[in-house]
């Protein structure tokens, strides 16, 4: 969870890597950029026009920590450059990032999984901004996915806002009938959300203080949350998404070979972050919500709109870290699903997963603990 006032990018250079994830993300935000991005239709444009909106006016709205060791009338230097040393740090990561769904009846399911998960890089870290660029490791004997993953988030006062905007192309698909595994590069999966969430408690939550290594936890701290989220999918094939030796286990309305999803909600959670002896410290959220979508269904023989309007959403992170002097180390793991469904007997959840471990490194001497 990202530091009051701070924009916390994460930026991830994904080569086209092939390595896959098991059959858990089925069940199951920073920047993470690759090459290929084609958004194509007025809706999908729409879309894009208002998260990126909606992103510049939060960031052009929050509240500037008056804490900072350097002061200047640049919004763009107040809002990322620090010039104290003191608040640099550089670091060393491995990641996971993705994104998948998962489509399922009462007789079988599907899970799409895509490839170049893992990552290795380096990074930056300062009071103000968290700075990563990874490459995805590579396996030449597996398919590509061709992604463009945009996550970030940060803080205002109270106000906790996270983002994503995700366009993935190629997915291996997993059945619950055989467990046999395929590759299909012609499908496409875009996703966008903003989740929002008012903390209730006046502590100060500097998380991203603790990942970036430049403050200690004093003490442990908690909050309540409540706001909302707005999620989009789509999902566009030139042939059915499920398979057609799997025709006997789905229904007509099931082999979408379009499918549009918009929904908004309320939310809440909780967020907390716990001192532990010997310099360790964790930090905990969970949140959930429920909301109404507009949903649009196109399979091979029928178009329809699904009558079920509900959509539900839970989100959990987690993070484990220790301090040295001046050498820091933690993981991060984050979990996002949302379950919306087409009718008919079909269910869809989507899902978001991401993990880092870093090793970091404090180029100049020692901030005081917070809290």
């Amino acid at each position: 969870m990202p530091f009051r006032g701070q924009i916390i990018p994460n930026c991830t250079m994904a080569c086209n890597n092939k390595t896959q994830l098991n059959n858990s993300f089925g069940n199951v935000v920073h920047f993470n950029y690759s090459c290929k991005m084609a958004v194509g239709s007025f809706t999908k444009g729409k879309l894009l026009f208002l998260l990126f909106f909606l992103i510049k006016s939060i960031c052009w709205s929050q509240d500037i920590d008056i804490n900072d060791s350097t002061k200047t009338t640049n919004p763009i230097e107040t809002l990322l450059i620090d010039r104290d040393l003191r608040n640099w740090s550089v670091r060393l990561l491995g990641n996971v990032k993705g994104q998948g769904f998962k489509l399922s009846n009462d007789d079988a399911s599907l899970t799409y999984i895509p490839n170049n998960l893992f990552g290795v890089g380096i990074g930056v870290a300062t009071r103000k901004l968290i700075l990563d660029i990874a490459i995805n490791l590579k396996d030449k004997s597996t398919e590509n996915t061709d992604r463009f993953d945009l996550q970030g988030g940060f803080i205002f006062d109270k106000n906790v806002i996270d983002f994503y905007l995700q366009r993935y192309r190629g997915f291996n698909i997993e059945n619950s009938i055989d467990d046999t595994s395929i590759f299909r590069d012609d499908i496409i999966s875009i996703a966008g959300g903003i989740d929002y969430l008012y903390l209730f408690n006046s502590g100060e939550y500097s998380l991203n203080l603790l990942r970036s290594g430049l403050q200690d936890q004093k003490q442990s701290t908690f909050s309540f949350g409540l706001g909302g989220f707005m999620v989009y999918n789509q999902l566009t094939a030139d042939n059915s998404i499920v398979p057609q030796e799997l025709y006997p286990y789905f229904n007509e309305q099931a082999r979408i070979i379009d499918f549009t999803n918009f929904g908004i909600g309320v939310m809440g959670g909780i967020v907390s972050l716990i001192k532990l002896p010997s310099n360790f410290f964790a930090g905990i959220s969970a949140r959930a919500g429920i909301g109404l979508t507009v949903k649009n269904a196109e399979a091979e023989t029928v178009s329809y709109n699904p009558t079920n309007p509900m959509i539900y959403k839970i989100k959990a992170s987690a993070l484990f870290g220790y301090k040295w002097t001046r050498f820091y180390t933690n993981i991060t793991l984050v979990a996002s699903t949302h379950r919306s469904s087409p009718g008919y007997g079909n269910n869809g959840t989507f899902t978001l997963i991401s993990g880092k471990l870093v090793l970091g490194y404090k180029i100049i001497g020692n901030k005081k603990s917070i809290n």
